[in-house]
């Protein structure tokens, strides 16, 4: 068997890689009645950009990698390239090498897909592990989390997988004499990331694995895409490591009874739960897991990677993200929920591409039919119970009439009771009739307030401060029983990390101690705009600008807000040698000038700019030159 090939990340619509494996459990299940397959979980991903590793943050390198040669691969000058070719040439060709060794047994449910996707992002520095403490895990062994951001201490990792979820809706259809299935993967409104992501140690399916293979991947000498590499890739090491000793097969542990969290915390009983404890999240990738077991016996089940959907494609060094807000219990804002839809065609071929996907909106009437019929039957059931809740009000007033006319001596009777609330009424609206009413009635609820400060009439507020809590920048005091006092907890100046941009590979480089300006034409200046971090202070090195020096304030983590100040900062003589400051952000955009300095603007060698935003939603700006 060989290697599947696939196609480079499409711009639109998504793109959506699968396991061969997946296509070979499809295939054991059509021809054994006994064995089920079914998608059950999914999981969200957040996968980081392509840039060189700066204090521990976990970024995509495909130059890690290697040919079973020795040498480094080299990445393409596009991104979406060198994913599909790294993908194809490591993940797919190890997977396939797995299946074809003599070692392997057909006969077990349990699929290498996950272990080996996870072990792809690691060798390309994306994902790293750490075992998983008490705190998190029923039981430590053989249980892993991701590894941890330690605020100060230089690493600044960011997690992965964010949320773990279960797949609620399938639907099997028909079309022109295809088989298609829509996979409904749905994130609800209530839920944002599950706090922790346990992950399970598990062997591959083979006690050992040599690396023959030649220079081209399995079974392959060539692919249909024009210039596409089918070269085979390894480890840094030029092999294939699968010795759990030296790198653990990991796969996430769908199992609550696992969880810490699950099993102490009498409020949570599932992972949806759990999920309702985190806070808002972003997400750029899709993983689709189902299950194999016996119909008779259930107990023999094993969960596995279907594929891995890309929401889009790579642009800027990244994929663009969604954003998962949780609602706001306390404020009283909204948060919002997704619903992916997969339509997915099958292809049992095992010698060629093994699974055939197709995501799009083509033919998709019956479930949109479904929801919509669901839809309008649940709107006729309220519109039901309100037409029953009226009925029953008309009915309980025409039993007062009855009532009423029923035990009233006489006609006069019924005269003098309209009387009587004729004049209630009409006395009820003279309060109102003119000032001078009003007046009488202000001055009757005045007299009575003053009877309560005066202490004629005791009375005594107890007001509950445990809604009250600190928030960004804000810290409360409630030392003093009975009282709250809200302290300002930010410093009047928080100074930015600054690294180097490179122009060229627009890259983020090294951390910057002193900018030098005679490499103006080549690297510029990087920070990430962080709340309450409101200041760049650059030290540089003695020489004369060859080129406009160009600042990229990076908004894709923390966007502006109206009256936002960054302040620019020069410790050390600036010779722009009539060159000017350029100031960029709105990163996920492609970057866009925010504002334009000219030599005419500075009023000394040394400038200090202050940068304002007074518009967030057009990203305009102002600047201040105060030196």
């Amino acid at each position: 068997m060989a290697t599947p090939l696939i196609r480079t990340v499409q711009e639109q619509g998504g793109t959506m890689y699968a396991f061969a494996s997946a296509a070979r459990d499809l295939t054991r299940a059509q021809g054994d009645p006994d064995l089920k397959f079914e998608f059950s979980h999914y999981a969200l991903m957040d996968l980081p950009e392509i840039a060189t590793q700066v204090n521990g943050l976990n970024t995509i390198e495909f130059d890690r990698l290697k040919d079973v040669a020795g040498g480094q691969y080299t990445p393409s000058t596009d991104d979406n390239r060198s994913w599909s070719e790294t993908f194809q040439n490591y993940a797919l060709n190890l997977e396939e090498l797995v299946r074809n060794d003599d070692d392997f047994d057909p006969q077990i449910y349990k699929s290498d897909a996950e272990k080996i996707f996870f072990k792809y992002l690691q060798s390309v520095g994306a994902l790293r592990f750490r075992s998983a403490n008490s705190s998190e895990a029923t039981s430590t062994v053989g249980r892993y989390a991701e590894e941890d951001n330690v605020s100060g201490t230089g690493t600044d990792y960011e997690r992965l997988v964010k949320y773990v979820g279960t797949i609620d809706v399938i639907n099997d259809k028909n079309y022109a004499a295809n088989t298609y299935q829509e996979i409904f993967v749905n994130v609800p409104s209530s839920v944002g990331y599950t706090p922790v992501v346990l992950f399970e140690e598990d062997t591959y399916n083979t006690t050992s694995l040599a690396v023959t293979a030649g220079n081209n991947i399995e079974g392959r000498s060539s692919h249909p895409e024009t210039g596409f590499s089918i070269q085979s890739l390894v480890d840094a090491n030029g092999q294939y490591d699968i010795n759990t000793n030296t790198t653990p097969g990991l796969g996430i542990d769908f199992n609550e009874q696992s969880y810490y969290a699950v099993n102490v915390n009498s409020s949570i009983n599932t992972l949806h739960d759990y999920s309702q404890k985190g806070g808002n999240f972003k997400f750029n990738v899709v993983l689709v897991y189902y299950d194999l077991y016996s119909q008779s016996n259930p107990g023999n089940r094993a969960t596995n990677l279907y594929g891995v959907l890309l929401l889009d494609n790579f642009k800027d060094g990244g994929i663009r993200e969604l954003i998962k807000y949780k609602p706001n219990s306390i404020t009283g804002l909204n948060g919002n929920a997704y619903s992916l839809k997969l339509n997915i065609k099958y292809n049992t071929s095992l010698d060629n591409v093994g699974v055939e996907n197709n995501i799009n909106d083509f033919t998709t009437f019956s479930m949109d039919l479904f929801f919509d019929t669901t839809s309008v039957l649940e709107n006729a059931a309220k519109l039901l119970m309100q037409a029953n809740n009226r009925y029953d009000n008309i009915a309980n007033r025409l039993d007062v009439m009855e009532n009423m006319v029923l035990s009233s001596e006489d006609a006069d009777t019924m005269k003098a009771e309209l009387a009587s609330l004729q004049t209630q009424l009409e006395n009820a609206s003279l309060n109102y009739a003119d000032e001078a009413s009003l007046l009488d009635m202000i001055t009757d609820i005045n007299r009575r307030i003053n009877s309560i400060v005066n202490g004629t009439i005791p009375t005594e507020v107890q007001y509950n401060t445990n809604v009250i809590f600190d928030g960004k920048g804000t810290k409360v005091d409630k030392s003093v029983p009975g009282k709250i006092k809200v302290n300002n907890d930010v410093k009047g100046y928080q100074l930015l990390t600054k690294f180097e941009w490179d122009l060229t590979n627009k890259l983020v480089g090294q951390k910057i101690i002193e900018f030098d300006p005679t490499s103006a034409n080549t690297k510029g200046i990087y920070a990430r705009l962080k709340s309450f971090e409101n200041m760049i202070r650059m030290s540089l090195a003695t020489g004369t600008a060859n080129n406009d020096i160009n600042i990229y304030i990076d908004d894709s983590y923390e966007s502006w807000e109206e009256g936002q100040v960054l302040k620019l900062a020069f410790d050390s003589v600036l010779n722009l040698g009539g060159y000017n400051i350029n100031i960029y952000t709105d990163k996920k955009n492609g970057w866009s000038m925010a504002k334009q300095i000219t030599v005419g603007d500075l009023n000394s060698t040394k400038p200090y700019i202050e940068l304002v935003c007074v518009d967030k939603t057009l990203l305009t700006f102002v600047t201040d030159v105060l030196r």
